[in-house]
């Protein structure tokens, strides 16, 4: 005999209230737990801060390519790769950090596991990968128009 099989004790629970059961352990069937709704509202938030930042990187950095390129030719020893490659880097770097981040967050979410961390590292990253690229654009214009030199009057 075990302690699960008392006569006379409470009846064996069915396999419907067992799931029951399993579920309510494992916090419900739900992504947006409630106890967990101001780390899924900032978890959002940053990653919907970081999409927007890409997109308006990318805009910005076509313009930029563009406007810059005009008057680039080989008369005057100008080449239009480091003014892509940074704005590739600034676009490409953010573009495959949130998506990277977006799938560690979710996969954190289906894990019932905090994310906005997740998120913030991913933002700042994003940051980083923008400031990377507009340094390569901008030392890419400063080579182009020879103002790259130190200390001159």
């Amino acid at each position: 005999m075990t302690w699960s099989n008392v006569p006379g004790g409470p009846p064996a629970p069915t396999p419907g209230e067992q799931q029951r059961a399993a579920t309510w352990e494992r916090g419900g069937t739900t992504l947006f737990p409630a106890g967990r709704i101001a780390d899924r509202v900032s978890t959002v938030l940053l990653l919907a801060f970081g999409a927007l930042m890409t997109v308006v990187a990318a805009v910005v950095g076509v313009i930029a390519v563009v406007s810059a390129t005009v008057s680039c030719d080989a008369a005057s020893g100008c080449t239009p790769g480091g003014y892509v490659g940074g704005v590739a880097i600034a676009v490409g770097g953010s573009f495959v950090v949130g998506v990277l981040t977006v799938v560690l967050a979710v996969r954190a979410w289906l894990r019932r596991r905090s994310s906005w961390w997740i998120a913030a590292i991913g933002f700042v990253l994003a940051v980083a990968c923008l400031t990377w690229g507009g340094v390569v654009f901008t030392q890419a214009a400063d080579a182009t128009t020879g103002s790259s030199s130190v200390g001159t009057a």
